[in-house]
């Protein structure tokens, strides 16, 4: 009879822990699509909004259907899978005016990407003795700039002419 009785109970526990290791898979696999749902979502949103702040930078006020459609996607699909307060963090974006032209709007967007960071993994305020804003909004390297080459030009003419 102890026989049986082991076997019964060995069985029983196979049984069990299998049903634990696939919720537990599963679970793990459900979080898994969430996370890469989700990073794919913040890059999208930081994509789209590179390039329309390079355009805002470089002068182009019009924005194309285009890019306003894949910032948009991104933008549900964040409010959709992010935690929230990166979803927060995005509504003030918005309601500041989210065209990345007003010292406020380029705050917000900072905050926002601070808050992705966070939500990512990463600790609170781990950069922020950074200068985060100006990597985030100085378009040019500082090796590079246009502006600079076009003052040289005209340093140039002005003296030959």
């Amino acid at each position: 009879m102890t026989t049986i009785s082991v076997a019964l109970l060995s069985l029983l526990s196979v049984g069990i822990g299998a049903l634990i290791s696939h919720f537990l898979t599963h679970h793990r696999s459900r979080l898994d699509d969430l996370a890469a749902f989700r990073l794919k979502a913040y890059g999208d949103f930081i994509g789209a909004s590179s390039v329309l702040i390079a355009a805002r930078r470089m002068g182009r006020i019009e924005d194309g259907i285009d890019e306003l459609a894949k910032l948009n996607d991104a933008k549900a699909r964040i409010c959709i899978c992010a935690a929230p307060a990166v979803i927060e963090a995005l509504n003030e974006f918005w309601k500041s005016g989210g065209t990345l032209e007003l010292e406020h709007e380029i705050l917000a967007f900072t905050r926002l990407c601070m808050c992705i960071r966070e939500s990512l993994g990463n600790k609170k305020n781990d950069i922020l003795g950074s200068d985060i804003s100006n990597t985030l909004f100085k378009l040019e390297p500082s090796a590079y700039s246009y502006k600079l080459k076009k003052s040289a030009q005209e340093k140039i003419a002005e003296r030959d002419g």
